[in-house]
């Protein structure tokens, strides 16, 4: 009887242990689990060197904490090898987007970007961080809606050479790309205007006239070589 005991005692103890045991494997795997976030690598490598022969310096903290003014604000482009291209901003047509591209300006997203897209007698395209066409990032952590205010100027000017605008894939898609005109053109009007270019039309008509491989069409495609705006800076005038 008393080897009974013993015996139960024991298979008591290792039931115990084992499912302690058990307790404490299920737990572990419940702590969370550092995960590498794609869409955040450029703050964690902020200095890595891309193949573009300039230094990504995108602060992705910059961008979701720092404020900006957005009134009566110019952001100038260096594009390597071809010079500067100033634009204006529509701050009371399109508040959000400006605000939307001077948060990204001042973040640095713009420096060491191409111009991905050239479309022969319409428009230069840039603001893709994978230079595909299909990336984007928003200052508003996702897509943000259009402002297409018919009231506004520049609304009822429309689509004209040197004319800033959104691209997007669709009514409220926008995120960090745009587009500038390289001639008069008859457009929907689907995307945001929110700016011109009012120094360095010639580099923009520079950059239209470059070689590409199609891909829209015979006259829209990517550059051959590639399209770099080195910095992009915010002033006053």
């Amino acid at each position: 009887m008393p080897n009974k005991n013993i015996v139960v005692s024991l298979i008591i103890i290792l039931v115990i242990v084992g499912a302690w045991g058990l307790y404490k494997i299920n737990t572990k795997s419940e702590e969370p689990t550092q995960v590498a976030d794609n869409t955040n690598t450029e703050k964690t490598v902020p200095e890595e060197q891309n193949k573009l022969g300039c230094t990504r310096t995108f602060d992705q903290s910059i961008l979701d904490t720092a404020k900006v003014d957005i009134k009566n604000k110019f952001v100038t482009m260096n594009v390597k090898g071809f010079g500067e291209i100033k634009v204006q901003l529509y701050d009371q047509d399109a508040p959000k987007t400006v605000e939307n591209f001077l948060r990204l300006t001042n973040a640095k997203f713009y420096d060491c970007m191409t111009f991905h897209r050239v479309a022969k007698n319409f428009v230069i395209q840039g603001g893709d961080p994978t230079g595909t066409g299909s990336g984007g990032l928003s200052a508003f952590g996702g897509e943000f809606a259009d402002e297409l205010n018919a009231s506004t100027a520049s609304y009822k000017a429309g689509y004209a050479k040197g004319v800033l605008a959104m691209a997007n894939r669709g009514p409220n898609t926008n995120t960090s790309q745009f587009f500038i005109m390289l001639d008069d053109v008859e457009l929907p009007k689907n995307y945001t205007i929110f700016g011109k270019v009012v120094a360095g039309l010639d580099v923009v008509d520079k950059i239209g006239a470059v070689q590409i491989v199609p891909q829209l069409g015979a006259t829209d495609g990517s550059p051959v070589e590639p399209i770099v705006i080195e910095s992009a800076v915010i002033s006053d005038k």
